[in-house]
């Protein structure tokens, strides 16, 4: 039986009676030739998905533009989120108990105390200087030998710098004695803890200032040292304001 529908069917079988798919198709475009002649050319099916790289970069400028545009929507609306809310998860504060126990045992203001932390070391206990500062605030072994040798010191024998709770005690403890030794003054005092005591000493010395005066960013000729104190003071500022409640009634 020579049915023509039949026979169409079974030359779509391959040799294990499967159904073959039917060859992609290929498109063409047509181009009249020089003698008249329509002549069928491929079309590049690469044309079609050029314009995908673009739209992902579209895309991804707007959703940027839409997270910028909220939070400035957030900021601006009383009751949003404000810049607090956004300097907070900016700038976490790290150790907040050790360092609020040990701020509140020396007197000292506990975010001052954690944003020498975070200047010196970024938070990272195991850090070391090129000069041999160590730990979480970067005290050198010699400073924290003529701590533990005070009469008031209280933290016991230290193991090692890297230890967060033993660094901080340290840094607590040394930060309090600049201050009653600087007459409470924080510029001066953040100064003395990155010279060192006696450096700033012969600066308010040999210098212009009058009796009772203390130390301006401007004063400071080291420039290491007046980063240090101006990012500091920044830093505190950014605390205050980002966790106005980290520490409790203290500050």
């Amino acid at each position: 039986m020579n049915d023509p529908a039949l026979m169409k069917v079974q030359r779509s079988r391959d040799h294990r009676g499967r159904t073959r798919k039917p060859a992609a198709v290929e498109r063409h475009s047509s181009s009249r030739r020089a003698d008249g002649a329509t002549e069928f050319l491929p079309v590049d099916s690469g044309a079609r998905t050029s314009l995908l790289p673009g739209a992902r970069l579209a895309l991804a400028v707007l959703t940027v533009a839409v997270v910028v545009v909220f939070l400035a929507s957030q900021l601006a609306v009383p009751g949003g989120l404000g810049l607090g809310f956004v300097q907070s998860r900016l700038y976490p504060i790290e150790y907040r108990e050790m360092i609020g126990s040990a701020a509140e045992r020396y007197g000292v203001d506990p975010y001052l105390v954690a944003a020498v932390v975070k200047a010196e070391s970024g938070y990272q206990a195991d850090a070391l200087s090129p000069a041999g500062a160590v730990g979480l605030m970067q005290l050198m072994p010699s400073t924290a030998q003529w701590i533990e040798g005070r009469e008031d010191w209280a933290g016991g024998t230290v193991t090692a710098l890297t230890d967060p709770e033993s660094n901080i005690e340290l840094g607590t403890y040394y930060l309090a004695f600049l201050l009653g030794l600087f007459d409470g003054d924080v510029r001066t005092t953040l100064a003395a803890y990155n010279a060192g005591q006696g450096t700033v000493a012969e600066w308010l010395a040999t210098g212009s200032f009058a009796e009772g005066a203390f130390l301006e960013s401007s004063d400071i000729p080291y420039p290491e040292t007046r980063g240090f104190v101006e990012r500091v003071e920044r830093l505190r500022s950014i605390y205050l304001e980002a966790h106005p409640d980290a520490f409790g009634p203290l500050a």
